[in-house]
């Protein structure tokens, strides 16, 4: 018996094959991964334009029921002249973000048991509609207890990426004699009561609310040297604020800068202070909230004069441009 045999070649990538399929893939990845990114930024951005259209929501239905804006943040004092507590804008907005639960626990005059439960406390509950997606919180609950402050304040903060208009200026440092360089030109500021008949500016020309960013590495080398005793640029936002004069900082934002503006090297504290109530975020630009309920995206090179005039209520200002 005569028997056959056939041998069949086997085949295989050489070296030269495998590197030009790898780097067939290297590229496919390097245009896909930007594209992956881009669509992931857009929903995150998306995401943070519906935040604001329902907190601008809660501020109208506010507006119906007691004819004017919440106040941008109020400091009362009792008899002996000491303040304990305090309110602000978000808190009064707290039964309108379907946090009515949290609002009845909230107690303005005596700032302990607000504090009370660490880490489960009121102040630290951290708000999932007042926080950008697209935000890099490095932690969105902060401890603080400055010792510049007082010990009633010292507690968990849940923090936050918006903040109320408050106009050209919104000054966070010091007690009542610097509230004079407040402009309170704005809608949110120091015992406010702004209704819909005081934005003589126009509501689709006036910003209601807008964003923070929480990230400005220049900001945290500076800030020890020029404004010692003050908190990190991640620490600012506490929505519960109400300790002092620094709320101002933490539940507003102004427009003394350009949006996304960042702390150069070389500052000083005017750059500083700048920069905790300018507005911006981790887009190319920022979302904002108009009184009229809109919310439209604002792009870094918006002039700063047109930002301004957007940021007063009745300042007669001409805005050129589509903004």
């Amino acid at each position: 018996m005569i028997r056959i045999q056939f041998m069949s070649k086997q085949s295989g990538f050489t070296l030269l094959e495998l590197l030009v399929v790898i780097a067939i893939i290297a590229v496919l990845i390097g245009v896909l991964l930007p594209a992956v990114q881009n669509v992931r930024e857009a929903a995150r951005r998306a995401q943070c334009a519906n935040n604001l259209k329902q907190v601008a929501l809660a501020a109208h239905n506010y507006h119906g029921d007691h004819s004017k804006f919440p106040v941008g943040w109020h400091l009362p004092v009792d008899v002996s002249g000491r303040q304990t507590g305090g309110t602000n804008l978000w808190i009064a907005l707290l039964p309108y973000l379907e946090q009515d639960n949290l609002h009845q626990q909230w107690d303005d005059s005596d700032n302990r048991k607000n504090v009370a439960g660490n880490s489960n406390g009121t102040w630290a509950q951290v708000l999932k509609i007042l926080v950008c997606p697209s935000d890099s919180l490095p932690e969105p609950v902060v401890y603080s207890a400055i010792s510049l402050n007082p010990t009633w304040s010292w507690g968990f903060y849940g923090m936050s990426s918006y903040g109320g208009n408050a106009g050209k200026r919104s000054v966070q440092t010091g007690g009542p004699p610097h509230f004079s360089r407040l402009t309170k030109d704005g809608v949110f500021f120091v015992d406010s009561g702004i209704g819909m008949q005081d934005i003589t500016d126009g509501t689709s020309h006036t910003l209601l609310f807008g964003e923070r960013y929480h990230r400005d590495p220049e900001f945290d080398r500076q800030q020890p040297i020029v404004w010692n005793g003050a908190s990190p640029i991640a620490r600012w936002g506490r929505w519960a604020y109400v300790a002092n004069a620094g709320v101002s900082g933490n539940v507003t934002l102004s427009t003394p800068v350009m949006i996304n503006y960042r702390v150069k090297a070389g500052g000083n504290l005017a750059a500083v202070e700048d920069r905790v109530c300018a507005f911006g975020s981790g887009h190319p630009g920022a979302n904002f909230a108009f009184a009229d309920g809109s919310v439209r995206f604002l792009s870094n090179s918006t002039p700063l004069p047109a930002l301004q005039a957007l940021s007063t209520r009745a300042g007669d200002e001409v805005v050129v441009g589509d903004f």
